[in-house]
Protein backbone atom coordinates (compact mmCIF):
# COMPACT_ATOMS: atom_id res chain seq x y z
CA UNK A 1 0.00 0.00 0.00
CA UNK A 2 1.25 3.45 -0.85
CA UNK A 3 1.12 6.40 1.48
CA UNK A 4 2.00 9.98 0.73
CA UNK A 5 4.88 10.80 3.11
CA UNK A 6 3.52 14.31 3.52
CA UNK A 7 0.06 13.10 4.54
CA UNK A 8 -1.57 15.29 7.15
CA UNK A 9 -4.98 16.21 8.45
CA UNK A 10 -6.79 18.40 5.95
CA UNK A 11 -9.22 20.97 7.34
CA UNK A 12 -12.63 20.99 5.68
CA UNK A 13 -13.06 23.52 2.88
CA UNK A 14 -15.84 26.12 2.94
CA UNK A 15 -17.94 23.93 0.62
CA UNK A 16 -17.28 20.75 2.60
CA UNK A 17 -20.30 19.53 4.58
CA UNK A 18 -18.37 16.96 6.59
CA UNK A 19 -17.83 17.75 10.25
CA UNK A 20 -15.02 15.24 10.74
CA UNK A 21 -11.42 16.12 9.99
CA UNK A 22 -9.76 13.90 7.44
CA UNK A 23 -6.33 12.44 6.86
CA UNK A 24 -4.79 12.57 3.41
CA UNK A 25 -3.84 9.14 2.10
CA UNK A 26 -2.67 7.67 -1.17
CA UNK A 27 -3.48 3.98 -1.18
CA UNK A 28 -4.95 1.35 -3.44
CA UNK A 29 -8.26 -0.13 -2.34
CA UNK A 30 -11.29 -2.02 -3.64
CA UNK A 31 -14.83 -0.78 -4.03
CA UNK A 32 -17.42 -3.47 -4.61
CA UNK A 33 -20.34 -3.07 -6.99
CA UNK A 34 -22.76 -5.97 -7.35
CA UNK A 35 -20.21 -8.24 -5.66
CA UNK A 36 -17.36 -7.37 -8.05
CA UNK A 37 -14.20 -5.57 -6.84
CA UNK A 38 -12.95 -2.51 -8.74
CA UNK A 39 -9.57 -0.95 -8.05
CA UNK A 40 -9.43 2.68 -6.96
CA UNK A 41 -7.16 5.02 -4.98
CA UNK A 42 -8.20 6.51 -1.64
CA UNK A 43 -7.30 10.22 -1.40
CA UNK A 44 -8.51 11.00 2.12
CA UNK A 45 -10.35 9.32 4.93
CA UNK A 46 -12.28 10.44 8.00
CA UNK A 47 -14.35 8.64 10.61
CA UNK A 48 -17.46 9.37 8.49
CA UNK A 49 -16.27 8.61 4.96
CA UNK A 50 -13.63 8.84 2.28
CA UNK A 51 -12.81 10.35 -1.08
CA UNK A 52 -11.47 8.13 -3.83
CA UNK A 53 -10.33 8.25 -7.41
CA UNK A 54 -11.76 5.50 -9.58
CA UNK A 55 -9.42 3.52 -11.81
CA UNK A 56 -11.71 0.73 -13.02
CA UNK A 57 -15.39 -0.05 -13.04
CA UNK A 58 -18.65 1.59 -13.93
CA UNK A 59 -19.83 4.97 -12.71
CA UNK A 60 -23.26 4.55 -11.15
CA UNK A 61 -24.94 7.59 -9.58
CA UNK A 62 -26.37 7.48 -6.06
CA UNK A 63 -25.48 3.94 -5.18
CA UNK A 64 -24.19 1.92 -2.27
CA UNK A 65 -20.76 0.29 -2.37
CA UNK A 66 -18.67 -2.09 -0.34
CA UNK A 67 -15.17 -0.94 0.54
CA UNK A 68 -12.02 -2.86 1.42
CA UNK A 69 -8.75 -1.13 2.30
CA UNK A 70 -5.61 -1.35 4.38
CA UNK A 71 -4.39 1.77 6.16
CA UNK A 72 -0.67 2.58 6.30
CA UNK A 73 0.91 0.98 9.36
CA UNK A 74 -2.04 -1.37 9.88
CA UNK A 75 -1.87 -5.05 9.00
CA UNK A 76 -5.64 -5.50 9.13
CA UNK A 77 -7.83 -5.23 6.05
CA UNK A 78 -10.69 -2.87 6.90
CA UNK A 79 -14.16 -3.23 5.44
CA UNK A 80 -17.07 -0.83 5.28
CA UNK A 81 -20.29 -0.13 3.43
CA UNK A 82 -21.00 3.31 2.10
CA UNK A 83 -23.24 5.55 0.06
CA UNK A 84 -21.90 7.62 -2.82
CA UNK A 85 -22.72 11.22 -1.89
CA UNK A 86 -20.78 12.90 -4.67
CA UNK A 87 -19.89 11.40 -8.05
CA UNK A 88 -17.53 13.46 -10.20
CA UNK A 89 -15.38 12.57 -13.16
CA UNK A 90 -13.17 9.78 -11.82
CA UNK A 91 -13.72 10.83 -8.19
CA UNK A 92 -16.24 9.67 -5.60
CA UNK A 93 -17.10 10.85 -2.11
CA UNK A 94 -18.40 8.05 0.09
CA UNK A 95 -20.25 8.37 3.42
CA UNK A 96 -19.83 5.27 5.57
CA UNK A 97 -23.14 3.60 6.36
CA UNK A 98 -21.72 0.59 8.21
CA UNK A 99 -18.31 -0.40 9.49
CA UNK A 100 -17.52 -3.39 11.71
CA UNK A 101 -16.26 -2.39 15.17
CA UNK A 102 -12.77 -3.81 14.47
CA UNK A 103 -12.46 -1.65 11.34
CA UNK A 104 -13.84 1.40 13.17
CA UNK A 105 -11.28 0.96 15.97
CA UNK A 106 -8.41 0.63 13.50
CA UNK A 107 -9.59 3.72 11.61
CA UNK A 108 -9.84 5.76 14.80
CA UNK A 109 -6.32 4.68 15.85
CA UNK A 110 -5.00 5.73 12.43
CA UNK A 111 -6.77 9.10 12.55
CA UNK A 112 -5.51 9.84 16.06
CA UNK A 113 -1.89 9.83 14.86
CA UNK A 114 -2.30 11.18 11.33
Amino acid sequence: MNQNPDSAMSPPSKNDRRDAKRASVDLFMNRFLDGHPYLCVARDVSRTGMRLRTLLGPQLPNHFVGLQFQLPGCEDVLTASGEVVRDGEEELSIRFTHMPSESQSALERFLSVN
